[in-house]
């Protein structure tokens, strides 16, 4: 009762038989039956939270009736007001208009139940409890709610398109140099684009980390502050890939955060929130040092910058010396393909209501997928090349398979805590932890095989043709 009043409304035991003063008689005095003939009851609260609070999530009254299943009931019948259920040992702590969920003994958490308009069902979705910072409570009450681009009803069918917008870049990056003279194996370049190329080159800067977590560690932070040329980079986070949600934006840049770095979000994973074409070039190629990828799914967010036309401003940006970084998806992007779980059950906006709606076989039942990216690079980027996929698939293995099919390409393996530095026509692996690297494949035309190796920590940049060599 103390959690709920705060609410506009709440689930509410309080017609029940021995809730009381003297409970003690009542229960003496009443038998089983008569204890348990009671019914919750929807209340008006004090109003601070537009939402109905039910206390007690996890539990069933003496009647029987799980609280869960009520809650359901009364949004069925009155739609109007989303829900947030508050487990026994859980709390939801709300500041301002932002609010996050704590657990008191590290499993109870809260959840939002809402009505779906298309279908009049009811969705609802665990609160996560690892946030370090609270996030809007509007945003929080639409949790469960899924994205609304068109393609995410079908993402398999965009698999084969073409993303790439850099391939100038990546063949200038990776043209033989002798004597610090690029050598061009063809002849269509001609003096003035030759010269574009060569001052394009040596603009180009990327921090690509195998996950998210590679952007909060020191060694990798460091060098994306160091190519920016200044203490405190302005930095714009592109959460395209995570759907924009506020919480992922605070955990992924918690460090430059830390440091006080300016930072602003750019959003555009759903329509209406999409900013006027030049309004997105302003921020982009004229306000950022820094263009943080975030992680994700990765498919939908090429698709989304393709739709409108963020690719082709980052590149604008690349070419005045904007830092391109980011984890996992915010990795790959800026290859020319990459390896991807885009196509996971879960890697959505409403991930919690996915995890929390589909068995254990139904989330493992998907497969990688190489798909084109922005292009910086002429290779393959494997992300979390460490790891071992929801699937059961290591990445690793799963990427010499692709590799084996399509040969044509090398690829580039980043470990969960390391970074490949891009700067210019050179690259080197940065270590996040002391013992993450990174790994380049390579097929052999003698053997058929796939041929791994480790990149030693460089003490300064190797060409990129001699690394991909």
């Amino acid at each position: 009762a103390g959690a709920g009043c705060w609410f506009s409304s709440l689930q509410t035991d309080s017609l029940r038989p021995d809730n009381t003063k003297n409970k003690e008689l009542v229960k003496n005095e009443l038998s089983e039956e008569e204890l348990s003939d009671w019914d919750y009851t929807k209340i008006s609260a004090l109003g601070f939270v537009n939402a109905m609070c039910v206390p007690h999530f996890d539990k069933a009254g003496t009647n029987g009736v799980g609280r869960v299943e009520d809650a359901e009931r009364i949004l069925q019948e009155s739609p109007t007001t989303p829900a947030i259920g508050v487990d026994e040992n859980a709390a939801l702590v709300i500041v301002g208009n932002e609010a996050l969920a704590v657990s008191g003994d590290g499993k109870a958490t809260c959840h939002v139940i809402v009505p779906c308009e298309e279908t009049g069902n009811i969705l609802s979705a665990p609160l996560p409890t690892n946030w370090d910072y609270p996030i809007p409570v509007d945003e929080i009450l639409d949790f469960p709610i899924p994205a609304t681009a068109s393609h995410l009803e079908a993402l398999e069918e965009h698999v084969d398109t073409d993303f790439v917008v850099a391939d100038d870049i990546a063949q200038a990056i990776s043209e033989p140099v002798h004597n610090g003279i690029v050598t061009f194996n063809n002849n269509d370049h001609d003096e003035t684009k030759v010269d574009d190329i060569l001052s394009a080159v040596s603009q180009i800067k990327i921090v690509a980390s195998g996950n998210e977590r590679g952007m909060r560690l020191k060694p990798i932070v460091d060098k994306v502050v160091e190519l920016s040329g200044t203490d405190l980079p302005k930095v714009l986070y592109v959460g395209t890939a995570s759907f924009d949600r506020t919480d992922k934006f605070l955990q992924q840049t918690q460090a430059f955060r830390d440091m006080g770095c300016e930072i602003r979000r750019l959003d555009v994973s759903e329509k209406d929130t999409v900013p006027k074409l030049e309004e997105m070039r302003e921020v982009v190629t004229k306000w950022a040092d820094v263009i943080m990828g975030s992680g994700g799914n990765t498919l939908h967010a090429l698709l989304r910058w393709k739709e409108v036309g963020l690719d082709l401003l980052m590149k604008e940006a690349s070419l005045k010396g904007v830092v391109l970084c980011g984890g996992s998806a915010g990795a790959g992007c800026w290859f020319s393909s990459l390896h991807t779980d885009s196509l996971r059950p879960d890697n959505t906006k409403n991930k919690e209501h996915v995890l929390n709606e589909l068995s254990e076989e139904e989330l493992a039942d998907w497969d990688y997928a190489k798909i084109s990216a922005l292009g910086f690079v002429n290779a393959m980027c494997v992300p979390h090349f460490d790891a071992t996929g929801t699937n059961g698939m290591k990445r690793s293995e799963h990427a010499e398979e692709m590799m084996k099919l399509d040969p044509s390409t090398p690829a580039i393996g980043v470990e969960n805590d390391a970074a490949l530095v891009i700067v210019g026509n050179g690259a080197f692996a940065v270590s996040g932890d002391g013992k993450a690297t990174c790994h380049v494949l390579a097929y052999c035309e003698e053997t058929g095989n796939i041929k791994s190796t480790s990149l030693p920590p460089f003490k300064e940049a190797i060409l990129i043709t001699n690394l991909l060599g």
